[in-house]
């Protein structure tokens, strides 16, 4: 999929109407953690937050093919194994190819918005 900050845009208002907030990076992140983890939207610690958000990370980047889901751990959660590394790229490169991930991400398994 290419990539464009249209592209983008409309994906962040897309999300931002179904979830009836204004949704950002890591909000959209979150989201796909808890979609992967399968635990629906509850209350969580801080820290819990950033940890449904690095899953959230985790997934794209296996979409994306740097990451292997090698099964999960004692408490449920996805464990996964480096592919390629991603620590290579730059900052700016990593958020653009999690933007193209979750513009893929949530193509799939969102409706389009109505005009």
């Amino acid at each position: 999929m290419d990539y464009s900050e249209d592209i983008w845009n409309e994906t962040v208002l897309r999300v931002s109407k179904h979830f009836s907030v204004t949704a950002e990076f890591d909000f959209m992140l979150f989201i796909v953690g808890i979609q992967e983890l399968g635990t629906g939207m509850t209350q969580y610690t801080r820290d819990e937050k950033w940890d449904i958000i690095n899953l959230g990370k985790c997934r794209l980047l296996t979409n994306l093919g740097y990451l292997e889901q090698t099964g999960k751990d004692k408490e449920g959660w996805p464990e996964f194994e480096a592919i390629k590394n991603v620590k290579s790229l730059s900052p700016n490169l990593q958020k653009r190819l999690l933007k193209q991930a979750m513009i893929a991400y949530f193509d799939e398994v969102l409706e389009p918005v109505e005009q």
